[in-house]
């Protein structure tokens, strides 16, 4: 890619559960997520590879919500995981990247579920 570009929002609230977790975690409790997409591109659209507010549309949908409650997450039984929110999110970005004319792809999803905590998804 000739381009590449990161986004990232900080400071997503969402709680969230993990079912059958033998721990703390089965119950519901919360994090200030910290969020990230890398963004590539061959050529751009009006001097960009994408809008940044179009990435961050998406990630903060998120915010104050419990992502139990998220169907797309919990879809086919998953739990909602840090690494299932990236595969998720990974999606959303690319169906919203799908949209441009220059059309560019989605590299990688960083979810920082802590600040020692991450989950990279490379679709």
């Amino acid at each position: 890619m000739r381009y590449e570009v990161r986004v990232r929002v900080d400071d997503i609230s969402a709680a969230h559960f993990l079912p059958d977790y033998p721990g703390p975690c089965a119950n519901l409790h919360g994090h200030n997520w910290s969020l990230e997409a890398t963004v590539g591109a061959e050529c751009l659209e009006g001097d960009m590879v994408a809008d940044f507010a179009l990435l961050k549309a998406v990630f903060k949908r998120l915010d104050h919500t419990c992502l139990n409650d998220d169907p797309e997450i919990t879809a086919g039984g998953h739990r909602a995981t840090a690494e299932r929110l990236a595969e998720v999110l990974a999606g959303r970005l690319q169906r919203a990247l799908d949209t441009l004319a220059n059309r560019p792809r989605l590299l990688a999803v960083v979810v920082r579920e802590t600040g020692r905590n991450e989950v990279v998804f490379t679709p």
